[in-house]
């Protein structure tokens, strides 16, 4: 195999993996400022472990500055969650309605009427093709820079402005594309940035603009203050369209790092909504009758990797296939041996499940029902690596092929108990069928950078689910497209598949493709998928007309309501 592509600029891609894989034991709280009688109406205050870093949707990239983009800026449309289906669906937002015809490569957006911008400027089809270009000019090197392949562009990757828009009028604008089977309203549909305020910046110097720290915006809510490391307050805009002033005029993301805190002051009515809690806190919960509780399913998964190349041979610029886990036989068997129901009740319960495929069980029409679930059998496991020529010839408990004992090494991030337990729970696993893992935690930036440089002949991580669905890091490891491929996974069936799946195709055919695809998985399993877990919400009562998505919990928080 072609090393060319695979040993790819990884400096690119570092701040995207942060995004993607589930390291971190984020966590979003709304709090209620304070009980006192003079406490301003319809003000929640929402508490989060750290101060983010921006809140400049060009470089925004891990949740919470997702949240805080939600609230902020506006995107030409408003995406929404059919449960049933288990698709995106579309409404207009900035765009008052839209054309698109399927056999055309063209969408036309027709802007509402008395659209603002927090300063009382107009919001006009400039600013979308001003946005456009800055986000994808190379010398900002925004957090969508690369991702515009739909678009003409030049071979800098910029888009081409001149054959990408056409303007129609000022609240009118046509957008054309490549090829009208690669496109979908998720192409444009980006937060838009004021152009008047950012034409008047040199490129290069955006990142650093003063900007940054007092941006004018389009969204529901607006940046009042930002005092580092203390808070983030935003008020409601009521030049935006969303505005109502029966419903929350204030939210405050008060930064609270200690866990215990946040719990306690929930119990106590400080605070009124925390996000990601984890599986052992709710029980202390219990019995509280202030306290309600919901979950987002279907976004986390934790799972074992294993190497189908040789690290060794790969730090040296050569691909060699891994001398333990190159086989689909071997990488059955460890799943085979690993107890993942005992993984899942110890430390997950009932918030989530136990589901062995990369394909959340949140795309419904995708999953093919008919497919045996999760299955442990360390018998059947022992005789598979028998087969594949692995026996304890000694009599010392550890299988062995020739000279070449089955003993590797794990890794895993520190700071994540669930992942800590898990991985006890492993190594015993293995060692009942001969397999002897021994359990290394580093820190996160050093189990990135090893992922990313394939370093590691097995990993126990996680990974947050793309919606819409995308599994571009199954697709073969020497393309662009293939970057977050940790385990250097191929399979040729599997990558034609993905490749020739359009954004145009039929829902028909979409579930045909995957289906097929978890076929693929369940047959091979390249990973071993331990268990899906739930974003654990729980909430004061008092807030009303609050509704849990997986897109993401700020979407239509401009509609909460606080009972007095």
């Amino acid at each position: 195999m072609s090393t060319s592509k695979i040993f790819i600029n990884l400096n690119k891609v570092i701040n995207y993996v942060f995004v993607l894989i589930v390291f971190s034991t984020s966590i979003i709280i709304f709090n209620n400022c304070s009980q006192s009688s003079n406490k301003p109406k319809q003000v929640i205050v929402v508490g989060i472990p750290a101060d983010v870093a921006t809140i400049n949707p060009l470089f925004a990239f891990d949740l919470q500055e997702g949240h805080l983009m939600d609230l902020l800026y506006l995107k030409p449309m408003l995406e929404s969650w059919n449960d049933s289906l288990g698709i995106i669906e579309f409404e207009p937002m900035l765009a008052e309605s839209y054309i698109i015809n399927k056999d055309s490569n063209f969408i036309t957006l027709n802007l509402r009427d008395n659209l603002k911008w927090s300063d009382g400027k107009p919001i006009t089809v400039d600013d979308i093709i001003f946005s456009f270009d800055i986000y994808s000019d190379p010398k900002v090197n925004s957090r969508l820079f690369g991702l515009f392949e739909n678009f003409f562009s030049s071979d800098d990757l910029h888009i081409d402005i001149e054959k990408t828009f056409r303007i129609n009028s000022d609240k009118s604008v046509t957008i054309f594309f490549k090829d009208y089977s690669n496109f979908s309203l998720l192409d444009i549909n980006h937060a838009i940035v004021p152009k008047h305020l950012y034409d008047g910046i040199k490129r290069d110097d955006v990142e650093t603009a003063e900007l940054n720290f007092k941006p004018v915006t389009s969204g529901a809510f607006k940046l009042y203050k930002w005092e580092r490391d203390q808070k983030i307050h935003l008020k409601s805009d009521s030049l935006c369209y969303l505005f109502n002033g029966e419903n929350i005029q204030e939210i405050i993301f008060k930064i609270v790092p200690d866990e215990f805190s946040l719990i306690t002051q929930l119990q106590k009515g400080e605070i009124e909504l925390i996000e990601d809690v984890k599986s052992e806190k709710v029980k202390e919960l219990d019995g509280n009758e202030n306290i309600a509780l919901g979950s987002i399913k279907g976004r986390d998964f934790d799972y074992v990797g294993w190497n189908n190349i040789d690290p060794e041979a790969f730090s040296k610029k050569q691909i060699k296939p891994n001398k333990f886990f190159a086989s689909t036989k071997i990488k059955k068997a460890l799943s085979l041996a690993i107890n993942r129901n005992e993984i899942f009740q110890s430390v997950i319960g009932k918030f989530g499940e136990v589901y062995d495929s990369p394909i959340s069980p949140i795309f419904k029409s995708y999953v093919d029902q008919s497919l045996k679930k999760y299955e442990y059998n360390p018998t059947r496991a022992k005789q598979m690596l028998a087969e594949e020529g692995w026996k304890d010839l000694n009599g010392d408990g550890i299988l062995e092929k020739g000279s070449q004992k089955f003993s590797f090494k794990m890794f895993s991030n520190t700071g994540n108990p669930t992942r800590e337990f898990a991985s006890t729970i492993i190594k015993n696993n293995l060692k009942e069928v001969g397999v002897d893992v021994e359990v290394i935690f580093v820190e996160k930036k050093e189990l990135i950078d090893g992922l990313l440089g394939k370093k590691y002949d097995a990993f126990l991580s996680g990974w947050t689910i793309q919606i819409p669905l995308n599994l571009d890091n199954y697709t073969n490891p020497e393309s662009e497209k293939g970057m977050l491929n940790f385990t250097s996974y191929y399979d040729q069936e599997l990558d034609k598949l993905l490749d020739d799946l359009k954004p145009s195709d039929s829902e028909e055919k979409r579930q045909s493709v995957y289906k097929s695809v978890s076929n693929i998985f369940k047959t091979a399993e390249p990973i071993t998928v331990l268990f899906w877990s739930d974003n654990i919400i729980t909430y004061n009562k008092r807030i009303k007309n609050i509704s849990f998505s997986p897109l993401g919990l700020f979407y239509g928080a401009w509609e909460w309501r606080l009972e007095q």
